[in-house]
């Protein structure tokens, strides 16, 4: 039974639903990436809060470029953009997310052939809704879905969740 934590599914999740959107591949992956940064934040917020008030040492933020909010699925992402104007996320005050920030943190993540199996499903679960639909934290409420009934642990069961992929595409037709 393969399993794979759920920050690169998350990205690749995040990525198809930003295809479905209408953006290029490149700033799919972008997005995908820095969605699944900010949930990642997200979940350590407690845990960061609880160093805080113990009076660790906080790092100094790193210098980075200006930032502008875009609202994606529901959810405002700090984003930039490249010299051919290209999105590119910024979410978290390190490293921009890019196509290759995606390919090293996300896809490279995956236990050989998930990757494109699972880039299917997720395409063919998003091309079953309109795109109007993605909004109003719709991929964030599909995500939980899927995580819940595919969890395995603090994992995600990759046969399970090509199963959900499955039936949810069928269900719509």
């Amino acid at each position: 039974m393969p399993t794979l934590n759920r920050f690169p599914l998350l990205g690749l999740w995040a990525k198809e639903a930003a295809r479905r959107l209408g953006y290029t591949k490149g700033e799919s992956e972008a997005l995908g990436h820095a969605y699944a940064v900010l949930y990642a934040i997200r979940a350590n917020a407690v845990r960061h809060k609880k160093e805080e008030e113990e009076g660790e040492e906080k790092h100094p933020a790193r210098k980075q470029k200006k930032a502008e909010l875009l609202d994606f699925a529901g959810d405002e992402l700090e984003v930039t953009h490249d010299s051919a104007g290209h999105v590119r996320g910024l979410v978290g005050g390190g490293r921009p997310q890019t196509p290759r920030s995606y390919h090293v943190s996300v896809e490279a993540k995956f236990p050989p052939g998930y990757y494109e199996k699972l880039e299917e499903a997720f395409h063919d679960v998003w091309h079953s809704l309109a795109p109007r639909t993605i909004k109003n934290k719709l991929v964030y409420k599909l995500y939980d879905q899927w995580k819940k009934s595919c969890a395995n642990g603090r994992s995600v069961d990759l046969d399970k969740l090509l199963a959900w992929c499955k039936e949810r595409t069928e269900d719509a037709r």
